[in-house]
């Protein structure tokens, strides 16, 4: 007779409850049940979940947008390195699909989670820590940004991460990452110093400057084509003053009478950005009922603390302000607020388009956003409460010249911005409630961006560039990085994932463009 020790007898237990839940809840064995039971065969039991527990429930509800709140065969939620590349190893082996859930702050059906799969879901690896010796601060990929702020803000040293306090680690970081500092820095994808992560055949590796170097570049803007990353190594910021780890903001509402004025104010910032890198503004168009209908807001930021530098000298002269507020305090208090265009709990379109620095194109997207919200309105049901930005941000060529100095990306901006042009980030985005509301609304946004981008390229300014943490699940953004960095990112897929787990057992996310010899 067999003997099982306990803990083999307990894992065995466990195994075989799975297997009574899962053939309770399907018609029998099936694929959810071949990948789902495999992880747990593997040891992993107690870090999955099965649709029919209240975590799982749970968890489904911890999606930023609902549009992506995707309800798999089962989640799995590592806690270590180790925990990873066991789930990697059981999936490959099962032949299995995956989702990667980081923060969970993706805006589509597919960008963070699957349905026909396993979602791997990394909240349970959420924390930071600083070595003040290396000045490097250690951030998980599971959590978000308000808590990295506020762990570092007592050492009075900070990082690049995301301008709101809910946007989750890992998908913004391996995005590229725009951040309060990109002009004084770069993107956040820059200032990583070393990514520990779990590539395809399940070892854990480190990426940086000496080790894996290839890897480190591709993985800085690469998404989640290479590996999953479980650490983040980040060169900290310093405050100038320790003991006060705070920045400026201010937020301004204009009267939409003075629009062309504001807009005309933010092309010659963008212009201008270089020469004060430490200050950075964001300016939208947006319908928000909530805030009395159509409205018009700025936001404004400086990292030294400074109070209205001169450089927004020109937005504060732009026309009528209804309205502001400015605040100097912790990096944690400034991103805590939630902007009422972008608020958690319903679903989300989004598109992205970027050009050279043009005020036409930009009064252009502002009109047609007032032609898309009266679609919208006599389209959609009256509890749809939906809401909508036409956000421009400045895009300075400096941002571009700190990624090579930092030793390169493959966000491609560098590409775009050869010539020292400088360009506008445009983000269209709706928030609505209900799923046929959101199937309806989508072809009028879909024809709002690509109006925008005809007229910009009948003008000769577009690029072709989008930025991957704000495209559209029919964009394709690593399209549009540039022969180079695509060249970078294929050669790196070649030789860290060669059988392509990442191009073909992971289901969500963006993909590497297949070239000729693909």
């Amino acid at each position: 007779m067999v003997k099982f020790s306990p803990p083999l007898l307990g894992m065995f237990m466990v195994a075989a409850t799975f297997y009574d839940a899962i053939v309770a809840t399907t018609c029998g064995p099936s694929p959810d049940l071949n990948c789902c039971g495999m992880l747990v065969a593997s040891g992993l039991g107690d870090k999955v979940l099965l649709p029919n527990q209240t975590e799982y429930t749970s968890r489904l509800g911890s999606y930023w947008s609902v549009s992506a709140a995707l309800s798999p065969w089962c989640m799995v939620l590592p806690y270590t390195a180790e925990d990873v590349s066991s789930i990697i190893k059981t999936l490959v082996s099962g032949n299995c699909s995956f989702g990667v859930k980081g923060g969970g702050h993706g805006s589509f059906a597919l960008s963070n989670a699957v349905e026909d799969g396993v979602t791997i879901d990394f909240a349970n690896m959420n924390g930071t820590t600083y070595n003040a010796e290396t000045e490097v601060a250690s951030i998980l990929p599971g959590g978000s940004w308000q808590e990295v702020y506020e762990t570092l803000a007592p050492h009075g040293v900070t990082v690049t991460g995301g301008r709101a306090g809910t946007v989750g680690i890992g998908g913004f970081l391996t995005g590229g990452g725009n951040s309060f500092h990109a002009a004084s820095h770069g993107m956040a994808c820059d200032t990583v110093v070393n990514f520990e992560v779990v590539i395809a055949d399940g070892s854990i590796i480190n990426a940086n400057a000496e080790q894996n170097p290839d890897l480190w570049i591709a993985l800085k803007g690469g998404s989640a084509n290479l590996g999953l990353v479980t650490r983040f190594d980040l060169r900290v910021i310093k405050f100038p003053d320790a003991a006060k780890p705070d920045i400026w903001g201010k937020f301004l509402s204009f009267d939409l009478a003075d629009g062309d004025n504001a807009i005309d104010a933010m092309v010659n910032f963008t212009e201008h950005a270089h020469l004060d890198q430490n200050t950075s503004s964001i300016m939208f168009f947006g319908h928000i009922p909530a805030a009395g209908g159509m409205v018009l807001h700025l936001g404004l930021e400086n990292t030294k603390g400074i109070v209205d530098p001169p450089a927004v000298a020109g937005y504060l002269n732009a026309g009528k302000i209804l309205s502001t507020n400015s605040l100097v305090v912790p990096m944690a208090d400034l991103v805590r607020s939630e902007n009422p265009a972008q608020a958690a709990g319903v679903r989300n379109i989004w598109f992205t388009l970027t050009f050279k620095a043009d005020a036409r194109v930009m009064k252009y997207a502002a009109s047609r956003h007032t032609a898309a919200v009266a679609k919208l309105s006599a389209s959609l049901s009256p509890d749809s409460n939906f809401t909508t930005m036409c956000a421009f941000q400045p895009l300075s060529h400096a941002i571009a010249q700190h990624g090579v100095r930092n030793g390169g990306n493959v966000m491609g901006l560098d590409y775009w911005m050869q010539n020292g042009d400088s360009g506008i980030l445009l983000l269209l985005e709706l928030g609505v409630r209900g799923a046929e509301n959101e199937a309806k609304a989508y072809p009028v946004m879909r024809e709002w961006a690509r109006e925008v981008e005809a007229y910009a390229r009948e003008l000769g300014v577009a690029w072709e560039w989008r930025y991957l943490n704000y495209a559209g699940r029919e964009q394709d953004p690593l399209a549009s990085i540039g022969p180079v960095a695509l060249g970078r990112l294929r050669a790196a897929a070649r030789k860290y994932d060669p059988d392509g787990v990442f191009q073909t057992l992971r289901g969500s996310g963006f993909k590497i463009p297949k070239g000729e010899c693909d």
